[in-house]
């Protein structure tokens, strides 16, 4: 988060939006301070009502009980009791009016924490599948983003042998990001079938089969850890020689050595001065680390120079010849060779 907020931040002063950006945050933070003024003083009017409530009828049960010990029909203890324990009913009510916001706040976290653990759902145990292999067929794939009725992909059909890197070239909205998240098990399909070797995704669950299918996304993020841990996918104890042979064929292992702490440089002290190569070459080294079977890049070259090309081909090329297979999305095919 911080780091993106120093992009950010170096985006507002390159372009010289300063002084714009100071008006409307100053906009939005008056509107704030009005809308808590307010929400203040309904919060104080109501506590003030609450407690001119409590002493109207606590003095009301005083008066009461005086008649009544006049008329000899209360003794003054019985008066006093009564008082008393008004007075500790009405103390909750009137606790809870005045932490009403608290209230709130619980039943707001309450209603999001239910929606998460609606949305995550719990994945019961399945068998244990064989590594399979670097085969991936789709018929009348239909996919629907999540939280939407319009499907983004419609009947897509392909298939990939090992051995094989296929291009999916296409415009920006054509639907190579949503095939992306369909063959990594991030969305769910809606119609058709996708099969790994002949089995479907769900059928080697998440954890299973994020280490059969590698992942480059379009944007790639270091997690809090070490560059290690990070190109490990955070394992405890990542495997050293997997992590400098990943990165050494994402030609990421020299860039990583020039670094203060080489690969046990925290992300913190490294993300902000990496260049958007230098970050889609770690991510690339994730993605292919452990071997999986098939490795999906989404637009892997959009941030790559002839070097880093020649390490995505040189890598493309490395999947290929240990029978793995490749998908590869991306607007133009031109540094491509593979």
């Amino acid at each position: 988060m911080s780091n993106r907020l120093g992009e950010e931040a170096e985006m507002v002063q390159a372009m010289g939006m300063q002084n714009a950006v100071f008006t409307k945050w100053e906009k939005s933070r008056n509107i704030a301070l009005v809308s808590q003024i307010r929400a203040t003083d309904v919060s104080g009017g109501f506590s003030s009502l609450t407690k001119t409530l409590r002493l109207f009828l606590q003095c009301a049960m005083l008066g009461l009980g005086a008649y009544l010990v006049l008329k000899n029909e209360m003794t003054p203890g019985g008066m006093i009791a009564g008082s008393i324990l008004l007075g500790r009913a009405l103390a909750p009510v009137e606790m809870m009016l005045n932490q009403w916001g608290l209230v709130q706040r619980a039943n707001h976290a309450w209603v999001n924490l239910t929606k998460l653990l609606t949305a995550v759902s719990v994945e019961l145990p399945r068998t244990t599948l064989p590594k399979p292999q670097a085969r991936l067929i789709a018929r009348s794939l239909t996919v629907v983003p999540p939280g939407e009725k319009t499907a983004a992909l419609r009947g897509l059909a392909f298939k990939l042998h090992p051995g094989q890197a296929h291009r999916h070239i296409g415009t920006s909205g054509a639907g190579k990001s949503t095939l992306a998240r369909a063959v990594t098990g991030v969305w769910r399909i809606a119609g058709g079938s996708l099969r790994l070797d002949a089995a479907a995704l769900d059928q080697y669950g998440r954890a299973i089969l994020g280490q059969h299918i590698g992942y480059l996304p379009q944007r790639v993020k270091l997690f809090d850890g070490t560059i290690a841990e990070n190109i490990a996918r955070l394992a405890d104890k990542p495997d050293a020689e997997m992590v400098v042979n990943a990165a050494k064929a994402a030609a990421a292992h020299k860039m990583i050595l020039k670094l203060p702490n080489g690969y046990d440089t925290r992300d913190s002290a490294v993300q902000s001065r990496l260049s958007g190569g230098q970050l889609q070459r770690i991510g690339l080294a994730r993605a292919i680390y452990g071997e999986p079977v098939i490795v999906v890049l989404d637009e892997p070259n959009s941030n790559l120079d002839n070097i880093g090309s020649e390490a995505l081909n040189a890598a493309i090329r490395c999947i290929k010849n240990r029978n793995g297979a490749v998908m590869i999305m991306a607007h133009r095919s031109a540094a491509i060779q593979e």
